[in-house]
């Protein structure tokens, strides 16, 4: 067994190597240290094992002999290469599940905005009017929305109101303050691409509310609320329930009837 796990002030230690865990059982003199590696049914105490016990006393003449300043380097150097080693591969998984999150909210928005202006197009074509290619269109409109919607995530925005409501109500009023958070970071977002262009935030906004009437910006408004309502809606249910994604989007069998 190469992968060890101990356990130190109520938490698991590991994988690490049985060396570190040795010098740990070692440590703790008279006290139990619970061990564990792949293949075990359940965790031990350290001092049961053999190999443990063995590399406990010749563990302790180097201490004896160099002092103890030698084996508490020696034990931190061969702790912080498993945890330089853990923490690398938990950033990784992390920046792995942030991704993945990233682009099923910008799939999600994108088949929704190109839902809308597939009518909108229909519906303008009935009436002698062409629609340019919306496709691109779409799919940048998404991908600024789905980095807009993980930050107000990240800082949980509005997860707190509402607590006592029914589960609807909350997530109606978190779509709600979402509606209204992306409305004004859309609005810095055109302020600050016009800084780059040499336009002044006046100008920037005079543009925006010239292009814009106020129909339009409460019609976007309510779609972007109804938009929001069925993914925060699971985003919340798979919290309470669990596993929610795997049971929709995994194969199952149909069990046939006995």
């Amino acid at each position: 067994m190469d992968e060890w796990y101990y356990a130190e002030n109520g938490e698991s230690v590991g994988p690490v190597a049985a060396e570190v865990v040795a010098r740990a059982v070692a440590d703790a003199g008279d006290q139990a240290v619970l061990v564990w590696s792949p293949g075990m049914p359940d965790w031990v105490d350290g001092r049961d094992l053999p190999q443990f016990a063995a590399k406990d006393a010749a563990g302790a003449a180097p201490a004896a002999l160099f002092g103890a300043g030698t084996r508490i380097v020696a034990e931190k150097r061969a702790v912080a290469e498993p945890a330089t080693d853990s923490r690398g591969k938990t950033l990784i998984k992390r920046a792995r599940h942030e991704l993945l999150a990233y682009v099923g909210i910008a799939a999600y928005l994108f088949v929704w905005f190109c839902a809308l202006m597939f009518y909108k197009s229909t519906v303008l074509k009935g009436a002698g009017v062409d629609l340019a290619p919306f496709g691109v269109a779409a799919l940048v409109k998404s991908l600024i929305l789905a980095k807009f919607i993980l930050l107000l995530e990240a800082v949980q925005l509005g997860a707190r109101r509402g607590k006592g409501a029914i589960l609807i109500v909350q997530i109606a009023l978190r779509a709600l303050i979402f509606t209204v958070a992306l409305a004004i970071m859309t609005v810095i977002e055109e302020i600050v691409v016009g800084y780059f262009h040499g336009h002044g935030a006046k100008e920037s906004l005079s543009g925006l509310i010239t292009a814009t009437s106020p129909s339009q910006v409460l019609a976007t408004a309510i779609l972007m609320f109804l938009v929001l309502v069925p993914y925060l809606a699971f985003r919340r249910i798979a919290l309470e329930v669990g596993q929610l994604p795997e049971l929709l989007f995994t194969r199952r069998g149909i069990k046939e009837a006995a």
